[in-house]
């Protein structure tokens, strides 16, 4: 396993080659497509093809997020992911959680110069604006940190637009320090809930958010009629 600085190393040395303009949805799923070209030995490279299903935006609490955040992504990428958490940078995915899932994964090995290769793809990806695709280059190793990297940087870019949006519905008002929507789902939960191995599930989902003391009495009183 390497450690954090090998990590960071190759988040900076990923080269963002393209960048999409439209954003991601804000109230529904969108699917990330990108191309990630890295070189091997002997003049020789790598292309990975994909697409990352970014689900549609929802406000959750840091707690849950830490532990829910990646699907699929191996632990160097999880690793990365959860110290950029524990920064200030990653506050922005904090406001609202998105939940990545890789999927549709391609790869091959290519000749030619890194450089030309990635921007010939980039100009493709020029050619259909409306597309939620990057292009971009990184380290054979820790591919999948440049991944999470381009990630990041897509929320980044989305965060304002996404945030003002939610916030006009009125989804980040506070109750006991937790955002109205989080209420509004966890009630949705309580009201779909009509067996036993759903409340397990509900109570564990309140773990998880770490709100179970808020929701004891009403999750007790619910639990009653299954015991």
């Amino acid at each position: 396993m390497a450690n954090i600085n090998d990590l960071w190393y190759a988040a900076k040395k990923t080269r963002i080659v393209y960048m999409p303009h439209k954003l991601l949805e804000t109230f529904g799923e969108t699917s990330v497509h990108y191309s990630l070209v890295t070189e091997l030995e002997g003049d020789r490279l790598k292309l990975r093809t994909g697409v990352v299903k970014a689900a549609r935006p929802r406000i959750v609490t840091p707690h849950y997020l830490a532990s829910q955040a990646l699907e699929n992504f191996g632990e160097e990428a999880r690793k990365y992911f959860e110290d950029l958490l524990a920064r200030k940078e990653g506050a922005g995915i904090l406001q609202y959680g998105l939940t990545f899932e890789k999927q549709d994964f391609g790869e091959e090995e290519l000749g030619g110069v890194l450089e030309e290769v990635a921007d010939q793809i980039a100009r493709t990806a020029e050619d259909n604006p409306n597309e939620v695709r990057g292009v971009l280059t990184g380290t054979e190793q820790f591919w999948e940190i440049s991944l999470v990297f381009f990630l990041r940087m897509l929320v980044s870019q989305s965060v304002p637009v996404n945030v003002r949006e939610m916030a006009g519905q009125g989804l980040f008002a506070l109750k006991n320090g937790v955002p109205a929507a989080v209420h509004a789902e966890i009630q949705q939960d309580f009201q779909a809930c009509f067996s036993k191995e759903q409340a397990d599930r509900l109570g564990d989902k309140l773990r998880d958010y770490g709100l179970f003391d808020q929701y004891e009495d009403q999750f007790f009183e619910l639990y009653e009629h299954f015991a």
